[in-house]
């Protein structure tokens, strides 16, 4: 499946598609192809701002009363590896990343960690592109 249809099929409209590809896209992938462009670790940084700016928004609305040590607990527990490769595997994220060979056999951790690097990736990608 190409990005385009990739990105429609999961409800995503892209002005810079070529975002889109760079968040399915590991560092792994870039080593085995040279003319591939930029691989996802920069969005992903910005991402996990995004996420974390969100989800702190969000429980700081929902909760009031409630302290700060008490939203942070809430929010570690919202935003971890298990929970963003989840969400990854959700939106079929794991058919559509750009991996070398070697990584694409891995379905251990190290998949789980990439599933959830590639959704703040993603994630990265639609806040600077919208």
């Amino acid at each position: 499946m190409e990005f385009k249809a990739y990105a429609a099929k999961i409800g995503l409209s892209f002005t810079n598609l070529e975002l889109f590809e760079e968040a399915l896209t590991h560092r792994s992938y870039i080593n085995e192809h040279k003319g591939a462009k930029n691989h996802n670790e920069r969005l992903e940084f910005l991402g996990d701002a995004v996420l974390e700016l969100a989800v702190t928004r969000f429980l700081f609305d929902k909760f009031p009363k409630k302290p700060e040590g008490d939203l942070t607990a809430y929010r570690a527990a919202l935003v971890n590896t298990v929970s963003l490769a989840e969400a990854a595997e959700g939106l079929g994220m794991n058919s559509m990343l750009l991996l070398s060979k070697g990584e694409s056999r891995d379905t251990g951790r190290a998949r789980q960690i990439i599933l959830a690097d590639a959704f703040e990736a993603l994630l990265g990608a639609l806040y600077l592109d919208q």
